[in-house]
């Protein structure tokens, strides 16, 4: 009995042993599985995580359809809806991917329609996890805000998979949602960047054109201005040339009755050389004493009036630089 006995616990350890290897085969496969499945993760979130370097040169259409891509490819989704908020420069943005075989309405507006309708247009009150809006099949569907408060948008996800979302693919979908945010962000700031700049070329060609325009204005009237000045040269110098060659005696005075020209012979006959007589008053030196006063209000009827009562007119008297009497003198104004 004690050997038969050894010999039957003997048969059933021996009988257990194939058991055991395929328990530990079957342990093996899963763990082989995971290991996949973790690998396949840890890809699928580099892949989340490189989303913002598409925002280079791109705008917000852009991002979203490679968001929706992504996304759709990477969580084999039947459901991926995305909407983004108005922003100051253009409208709101609304696209979707969804499977054939969901039989959901073909534009992304009537998808967020419905989701308005059934979640309510608030979408921080949305709940972490609701099933099929649309009457059609099962659906799991995940909402998930852009920006702390869903200021940004929403981005909602859906799959026909019972077990819809596991823990890696909420993980993966909650990293997708930030990096698109700061994607969005980015884009928006460079796009704002890129706004101003070209705002400010505009202005800096316009200013260019303006400075330019100004500058030959300003360089026609300095070319302008040397040719009148030239001209009164040449003037003035013909007419130095006709005082000097003058036999009669000529003087001119300004609207005061100052003497502003002498030629030579005026020097002549009064006896001022044209530099000391220059800017002295004629009542002062040319008019005798005895007939200034009526010389001063001759002068002043004249330049409020215009009318002359001397000019042309031969003036028996006037004074020389020695006090001397000059006698019938063409006088002048």
């Amino acid at each position: 009995m004690y050997r038969r006995g050894n010999f039957c616990a003997s048969f059933a350890t021996v009988g257990h042993g194939p058991r055991r290897w395929s328990n530990l085969e079957t342990q093996s496969h899963h763990l082989a599985e995971e290991v996949k499945r973790l690998q396949r993760c840890v890809n699928d979130l580099v892949s989340v995580l490189a989303l913002p370097a598409v925002r280079r040169g791109g705008n917000p259409s852009q991002l979203i359809r490679t968001l929706l891509d992504v996304l759709a490819g990477m969580l084999r989704l039947d459901l991926v809806y995305v909407r983004l908020n108005n922003s100051p420069h253009e409208g709101p943005i609304e696209m979707a991917r969804v499977a054939q075989s969901l039989k959901l309405p073909a534009r992304a507006q009537e998808i967020g329609e419905v989701f308005n309708h059934w979640l309510g247009p608030t979408q921080h009150n949305w709940a972490p996890l609701i099933f099929n809006p649309f009457g059609h099949g099962d659906i799991s569907i995940v909402p998930l805000q852009l920006g702390l408060h869903g200021e940004i948008g929403v981005i909602v996800t859906g799959s026909q998979r019972v077990d819809f979302p596991q823990s890696t693919e909420r993980l993966l979908l909650n990293v997708a949602a930030n990096q698109t945010a700061i994607g969005l962000q980015d884009v928006h700031l460079l796009g704002e960047q890129k706004r101003l700049a070209d705002l400010f070329g505009q202005r800096v060609a316009q200013r260019t054109r303006e400075l330019a325009t100004a500058n030959e204005d300003l360089r026609k009237e300095i070319a302008e201005r040397k040719r009148t000045e030239e001209e009164l040269r040449k003037s003035e110098v013909r007419k130095t040339a006709i005082l000097d060659s003058a036999l009669d005696c000529i003087m001119t005075v300004d609207h005061q009755g100052r003497i502003t020209e002498f030629n030579p012979a005026a020097e002549r006959m009064f006896g001022y050389r044209r530099d000391e007589i220059a800017g002295k008053n004629l009542s002062e030196t040319i008019v005798p004493p005895s007939l200034r006063e009526e010389h001063r209000l001759g002068f002043a009827h004249y330049m409020a009036t215009g009318e002359a009562r001397v000019i042309g007119r031969r003036i028996d008297a006037a004074l020389r630089a020695d006090a001397a009497d000059v006698v019938r003198f063409l006088g002048s104004s």
